[in-house]
């Protein structure tokens, strides 16, 4: 007989509303729950400092980000489309959080950041290197809806993150 844990099925009031919002929304593109539940397993880790959020969408992986966070840490989410903020803002009523309409890029001056959960697709290929400097040292970088490794296209973006992450870090662990 297999046990189910809490783990497995446990959802935070704050993701279930923000479920509900994208739903009426017709949104389709919100973090999952698998990878929802790992957000807090990470942001857990963080015990100060500044977590960046790039692509809020509706704002469940904010939820799941904010269900978990440090009293010492601040959130900062930033998307281009003013209707998603203004929504997720209202349903999303946090002391620590920030909800930003615009570039992402313009987001980074509120960095370094100690974690970082990108999900908006140049962010996360041809503008990745931006994404790795604006963490702060031994921060963390979580890309969502991230195409596997046998799938990768052989474009010049791997190479530019691989080469920025050896540059600043010094070198890939072996």
């Amino acid at each position: 007989m297999l046990t189910k844990y809490r783990s497995n099925t446990y959802i935070p009031e704050l993701v279930k509303a923000s479920k509900m919002l994208a739903q009426r929304h017709n949104f389709e593109y919100s973090c999952s729950d698998e990878a929802g539940r790992l957000l807090p397993v990470l942001v857990g880790q963080i015990m100060h400092g500044t977590i960046l959020e790039v692509g809020t969408g509706y704002g469940v992986g904010s939820a799941w980000i904010l269900s978990t966070i440090a009293p010492d840490v601040q959130f900062v989410s930033v998307d281009h489309a003013k209707e998603k903020i203004d929504a997720t803002a209202q349903t999303i009523r946090h002391q620590q959080a920030e909800f930003l309409v615009g570039d992402w890029k313009e987001a980074v001056a509120k960095g370094p950041f100690q974690f970082i959960f990108a999900d908006v697709a140049a962010a996360k290929t041809i503008e990745c290197v931006q994404l790795l400097e604006a963490l702060a040292v031994g921060g963390m970088l979580v890309m969502d809806d991230f195409t596997p490794e046998e799938h990768f296209p052989e474009d010049r973006w791997l190479f530019l993150c691989t080469t920025a992450y050896s540059e600043r870090w010094g070198g890939l662990a072996g």
